[in-house]
């Protein structure tokens, strides 16, 4: 899920766990506490991670990542500085979910086993020959996201230290948020060599005609976007629903093109325009509603909790990196850790690109918090 994603990928590297006891001999384990112990695996595994994030980090990903450096830092220690600090807000989650006396109910716990068994089914062969277990992988990534998200709603949600306002949530809402509707025409058909061919000026010209009409009649009252989407299917001879609609913030990582956007954002709320999208080489017409008719509707059930997520997870991403750069009440396993590198996770055809078994911790990410793909959009369809 893009919302926890987004959490873990955002972390800032930090210095090493300053005082911390290292034991030597038993290399099963990175760190622990009196109550709680990481698996090495889960250390190997966030290493993994920060590898995966240093790819994308460097100046330039055509060349290798280890040769080169991130923060004024060889790439190599930025690595694993950055999995250390994911392994350290493990104990810090796992600290404030005591402090603020949360436990996983059955249900919970039965998704994070359940996502953490398909989701290993795929990586299991890669992350294995890295020495991650089935139960390392399920500690760091499913059951931790579980946790982040367990105890950021704690805070933030209905009764908690931090707890936002209606007021807040409505402010922030009515903000930040758009509300569209749409209908997607393309500028090419089927031809007969079963591939695509653009249309021609003449088909171009009556598309626009169509949908200005639809526009025009929408605006003056005549048709509704339904009837107009309806109207398109007919006249495309579609079989699929035409219309479609959203409620979101329209931000660099929203997945609509950027000229979809500068014509969205120029009207003016109930009104209704077509255009071309050259980037997409489509014909839109799409209509901007009143977000504050969608206040009332968005400000309740899992829809409240995707608009606090979007307000509220920077803050609290933020709050952790901070504790976890001061973090030091586990010991850590020094030697264990030390044995492994950042360089285990080139491959040997492409020493930029991130392997395989970065996938599951995106995979693992986006499947553990249903509040997290609402950071940027809360409704679509």
């Amino acid at each position: 899920m893009k919302f926890m994603k987004k959490a873990v990928a955002s972390l800032l590297a930090v210095a090493m766990l300053a005082g911390a006891a290292g034991c030597s001999g038993d290399k099963s384990w990175a760190m622990k506490t009196d109550s709680f112990t990481a698996p090495i695996g889960t250390y190997i595994y966030y290493l993994n991670t920060a590898y995966q994030t240093a790819s994308y980090s460097v100046k330039d990903i055509s060349k290798p990542v280890l040769e080169q450096t991130i923060d004024n830092q060889s790439a190599e220690a930025w690595i694993k500085d950055k999995a250390l600090t994911y392994i350290k807000e493990l104990f810090v989650i796992n600290d404030k979910m005591k402090e603020l006396n949360l436990t996983l109910t059955d249900a919970e716990t039965k998704n994070v086993s359940d996502s953490a068994e398909s989701q290993w089914s795929q990586y299991s062969s890669t992350l294995e020959q890295y020495g991650i277990s089935k139960n390392s992988y399920r500690i760091a990534g499913p059951e931790f996201y579980a946790k982040f998200e367990k105890v950021f709603y704690a805070l933030y949600g209905k009764g908690g230290k931090k707890e936002v306002s209606d007021a807040d949530l409505k402010s922030y809402f009515e903000s930040n948020y758009t509300d569209f509707s749409y209908v997607v025409a393309p500028l090419y058909k089927a031809d007969s060599n079963s591939g695509y061919a653009e249309l021609t000026d003449a088909e171009k010209a009556a598309l626009k005609k169509e949908f200005e009409g639809y526009a025009s009649d929408i605006n003056s009252g005549k048709m509704t976007m339904q009837q107009a989407a309806d109207s398109y299917k007919t006249s495309s001879k579609q079989t699929d629903e035409q219309l479609h609609t959203a409620t979101m913030i329209l931000n660099d990582s929203s997945s609509f093109p950027a000229d979809f956007k500068t014509v969205l954002t120029s009207l003016k709320n109930g009104e209704t325009k077509a255009a071309e999208l050259t980037s997409s080489g489509v014909y839109i017409l799409v209509s901007k509603g009143d977000i504050t008719k969608k206040t009332s509707e968005y400000l309740s059930g899992d829809n409240r909790n995707s608009i606090l997520s979007s307000m509220k997870i920077k803050e609290f991403t933020d709050a952790i990196e901070k504790e976890a750069k001061e973090y030091n009440k586990a010991k850590v396993n020094q030697s264990a850790i030390d044995s492994y590198k950042p360089s285990m996770f080139v491959t040997p055809t492409s020493s930029t690109a991130a392997p395989a078994a970065s996938s599951a911790a995106a995979s693992s990410s986006a499947s553990s918090s249903s509040a997290a793909a609402a950071s940027s959009t809360a409704s679509s369809k």
